[in-house]
């Protein structure tokens, strides 16, 4: 999967910051807390880090042949994956962020706008728009259109709905405002602009995050993102959830030519569980396309330093098959419903 650019994004954020800073009058404490931050969508894996790994960037197709007593394949997949889908968030929420960390400039009742914007280098104007719905409820619009264009020139990059668990929470006084929400990043829209990256699709999140300590769900729909190895448009699912204590679970699913045979595309699906400890377990599916109306299925087990204990397939290679069932910290095998 493509990977979003951060420069378009870093220039917007110093566009609006500039023009907060410059242009406002009402510092609009209530409308900072109606943006979610990447602490309320970020992806947590045991042990999760970006080095080590010669995986492709979607996560799925450069698995490499690991061994019983090595670091657990389909670990490495399922932390690599997480990183994807952190980064193609974290940069937009960085800059709502930062954007809303400054004075907007203008608030009239339940509306707080940042911008327009125009930096006099760039052919973009930017807008970000918060609207309070309810006390703790908010929706809010990040808009932008070439700057010759009237204000019927906007399209929406990104727009969603964050609802505070608890209302009398505030960043200013140092109380997080965790919650839950919704918002969408559409790229086929910024394709419009003057200036604009390379990334296209639309990116959908759900999540739900309500206290520091408490359970975390986050859902998130890829559609038509362009697939770094094959340049193809595809379509990809994640689904996570985590319970303080108890480990989580990471389902994530990718439909894209896997088998090159013919052009007909498979998909594939993974289910990764895990203990607080690290422990965990992996079971994959692949269907569809050159494979009829035949499955494939692998299965892999790590302990808590996330070496390999147990490894099996449905398709007879024998070089990806290894220790004992017995071992796996999850069993039997639970495949996703994605």
């Amino acid at each position: 999967m493509h990977l979003p650019s951060n420069r378009l994004l870093l220039t917007l954020g110093l566009a609006l910051v500039t023009t907060a800073g410059a242009c406002a009058k009402d510092d609009g404490d209530d409308f900072k807390d109606g943006v979610p931050q990447s602490q309320d969508v970020a992806l947590v894996v045991p042990g999760a880090s970006a080095s080590g790994s010669a995986l492709t960037a979607d996560g799925t197709t450069a698995v490499q042949g690991g061994l019983l007593g090595q670091q657990a394949d389909f670990y490495k997949v399922t932390r690599d994956v997480t990183v994807v889908v952190n980064t193609a968030t974290v940069s937009v929420l960085a800059l709502v962020k930062t954007v809303t960390n400054y004075p907007p400039t203008s608030v009239e009742m339940d509306t707080a706008v940042w911008g327009p914007y125009t930096d006099p280098l760039s052919p973009n104007t930017w807008r970000l728009t918060v609207n309070r719905i309810a006390r703790g409820q908010f929706h809010y619009v990040l808009e932008g259109k070439a700057k010759t264009a009237a204000d019927t020139g906007y399209v929406t990059v990104l727009s969603g709905e964050h609802d505070l668990a608890d209302p009398t929470a505030h960043r200013r006084l140092n109380v997080p405002e965790y919650g839950h929400g919704n918002f969408l990043i559409d790229w086929n829209a910024a394709q419009t602009l003057p200036e604009h990256d390379d990334n296209v699709g639309t990116a959908a999140f759900t999540y739900s995050r309500d206290k520091a300590t408490g359970n975390v769900a986050i859902d998130v729909t890829f559609t038509q993102v362009k697939d770094k190895d094959t340049g193809m448009l595809i379509d990809a699912g994640y689904a996570y959830a985590s319970v303080p204590g108890m480990g989580g679970t990471f389902d994530f699913k990718l439909t894209k030519d896997f088998i090159t045979t013919t052009a007909a595309l498979e998909t594939m699906s993974i289910r990764s569980r895990w203990q607080e400890s690290g422990a965990g377990r992996s079971d994959v599916m692949i269907s569809g396309g050159d494979l009829a109306g035949a499955q494939g299925t692998a299965n892999e087990c790590w302990d808590s330093n996330f070496l390999s204990v147990y490894m099996t397939n449905s398709y007879g290679d024998a070089t990806k098959m290894w220790g004992a069932e017995t071992m796996c910290a999850f069993a039997p095998a639970m495949y996703s419903a994605l």
